[in-house]
């Protein structure tokens, strides 16, 4: 069960730094936008 969580704070954590780049690079979409706003309230960044 710890691995499976792991992996899931792993996999939120590598999304969050992708659609960052994506934000910085201003290639992002509406819905990513969305995504990311969902993440950083998440993790509370």
């Amino acid at each position: 069960m710890n691995k499976q969580i792991n992996e899931s704070i792993k996999f939120l954590l590598s999304e969050y730094k992708r659609l960052k780049m994506k934000q910085k690079e201003k290639k992002i979409t509406k819905e990513e936008k969305e995504t990311l706003t969902k993440l950083k309230s998440f993790l509370g960044k």
